[in-house]
């Protein structure tokens, strides 16, 4: 065990805080937007301005912080320091005589939130008519620039923070070995887990999960199948990927008009969540078939009340930094891979026969529902998935 001191932490936003942030939502002066057709997808342009003014009329005239904060402080929040970067992570103990230690890893603009629906579940499983024995002791930290933890006096990316995770989990927290799990940002940590700190190369990663295609093999597609895939991505990459650049390149400048406006971050989140979530319902697509005005606006407030907004995009310019996101060509994930492959998600797997040219995987499971933010909109089939996975192990 390490000599790193392990703080207990409460979530405690003043109310000055509150209020500034009140007021602004309150004082902003809406806009035009372009005229959609009968039946025409109001998301087209960007985030839709009649939702927007749905969710604010809600913000300023239901939703409550204070109970979302009691109800988030009811869980154990600890922050530590690790090669002098402040790290805020919950750690719930499991079930059973020794359980095991899974990781998991949210991404943007997401949070810790994603994962706090499925904790029971994960960690005291004999709740949910499972066994006991398969509890899960659970660490879910947030990434450096994010929330709760420290903000980072440069950008820092993906694989600078797998190598911070492997020091959590093990010198920090005393685990051995462990299992690591993440979509988004966190399947890009999960994966460079898996690579850089896995237990064939002397790490304390001994098997991985991922909900996203997030480190990329140097593999080229070679069948029909993996051709189409492969043209599929990149006309996805054209039409959603400016986000990407402008944070990958420069995010300082988008911060400006970010960090003064509430409104204006929950938008650029709220076309996210809108365009990634798995939004499809009877009466066709709508933002709230996958998420509550409460879970949309808790995590947009987790941004908020922290001030991160600025240090959260630096993360995409921290990957760039440190060289993007591929493997080293004839180089693989070796430790045992599980894959949770979401119809709903934008940035969607290749075929498994080209994901294997990169990845050892042992378990491919395919959902009919369920987006990008995996946890948090299916829950229960979520968990039970990895908890499938980590039985297989």
């Amino acid at each position: 065990m390490s000599t790193s001191k392990i703080t207990p932490f409460t979530i405690d936003i003043s109310n000055d805080v509150l209020e500034t942030i009140r007021a602004k939502v309150a004082a902003y002066q809406w806009h035009e937007m372009p005229a959609i057709a009968a039946g025409g997808d109001r998301w087209a342009y960007g985030a839709d301005m009649e939702y927007m003014k749905e969710l604010t009329t809600y913000w300023l005239e239901e939703y409550d912080w204070r109970a979302w904060e009691k109800k988030l402080n009811a869980l154990p929040h600890f922050t530590t320091e690790i090669d002098g970067q402040s790290i805020h992570f919950i750690h719930v103990k499991g079930s059973g005589k020794n359980p095991q230690p899974l990781l998991l890893t949210h991404g943007w603009p997401g949070s810790f939130l994603e994962f706090t629906g499925i904790i029971e579940e994960l960690a005291h499983p004999e709740k949910f008519g499972g066994n006991a024995e398969d509890g899960l002791d659970l660490i879910i930290p947030s990434l450096p620039g994010y929330g709760f933890s420290g903000k980072p006096k440069t950008p820092v990316g993906p694989k600078y923070t797998a190598q911070l995770w492997d020091k959590l989990m093990r010198s920090v927290l005393g685990y051995d070995t462990y299992i690591a799990q993440g979509g988004d940002w966190g399947s890009v940590v999960t994966g460079w887990l898996g690579y850089n700190h896995g237990t064939n190369v002397g790490g304390g990663c001994k098997a991985i999960h991922l909900n996203m295609f997030g480190l990329r093999p140097a593999v080229f597609p070679e069948t029909e199948e993996e051709k189409k895939w492969a043209e599929m991505a990149a006309m996805t990459f054209e039409l959603e990927g400016a986000y990407l650049r402008l944070q990958m390149t420069k995010p300082q400048s988008l911060s400006y008009s970010m960090m003064d406006s509430p409104v204006g971050q929950a938008a650029w989140f709220m076309e996210k969540f809108n365009t990634w979530g798995d939004t499809r319902s009877p009466d066709g697509d709508n933002i709230e078939a996958a998420f509550s005005k409460d879970t949309l606006l808790t995590n947009l407030m987790l941004y908020l009340v922290t001030g991160t907004f600025n240090t959260a995009t630096w993360y995409y310019r921290g990957m760039m930094e440190e060289g993007g996101t591929n493997m080293e060509p004839g180089k693989t994930v070796e430790v045992p891979v599980g894959i949770a492959n979401y119809a709903g998600e934008i940035f969607n797997f290749p075929p498994r026969s080209m994901l294997e040219k990169g990845y050892n995987i042992v378990h491919w499971k395919d959902f009919e529902k369920g987006g990008h933010f995996a946890a948090l909109e299916t829950g229960s089939l979520f968990a039970k998935d990895v908890q499938t996975f980590i039985k297989a192990l």
